[in-house]
């Protein structure tokens, strides 16, 4: 019983305790915060998307290559707000997180069957959106080196 009663006493204060994109760039964040941004921002939804050019000014190291991935993996699921962020944060002064130039390539420079996926994937979703020719022109250069660099060391 008192089991039972704890765990109503502490459930609502782990529900608000939550970050939200509208409390993200208003409070200090946790580490714990900034792994649930990432898999949010990962996930491609729209609202934590838009509070990525807010927090990457913010951002340590650390965090930077969290939301780094999380862009990247999100790329071929939301391209057109992917592409959106990475314009602003092209246009960021001191932001540790990288634009354009390397979320676009970063999940195809590991060989395997997951970088041939998301090449295919991000491409074509690249190539139906009108704002995507600068990331387009990355990935495809990087897809084409690491293709060679690979033939050359079979």
């Amino acid at each position: 019983m008192r089991s039972l009663l704890a765990v109503t006493l502490i459930m609502p204060a782990v529900v608000f305790a939550a970050v939200t994109p509208e409390s993200a760039t208003r409070e200090p964040l946790s580490a714990s915060d900034w792994n649930y941004i990432a898999q949010k921002v990962a996930s491609g939804q729209k609202d934590w998307l838009s509070v990525v050019p807010s927090l990457a000014p913010k951002a340590d190291q650390e965090q930077a290559d969290q939301l780094e991935d999380a862009l990247a993996t999100a790329l071929p699921i939301n391209t057109k707000n992917v592409l959106s962020v990475l314009h602003e944060i092209d246009h960021t002064k001191n932001s540790k997180v990288g634009g354009t130039d390397i979320v676009c390539v970063m999940k195809v420079l590991k060989s395997g069957k997951e970088a041939d996926v998301y090449y295919a994937d991000t491409r074509l979703a690249l190539l139906d959106d009108p704002n995507g020719a600068k990331c387009l022109w990355n990935l495809e250069g990087v897809w084409e080196e690491a293709k060679q660099y690979q033939n050359k060391s079979k």
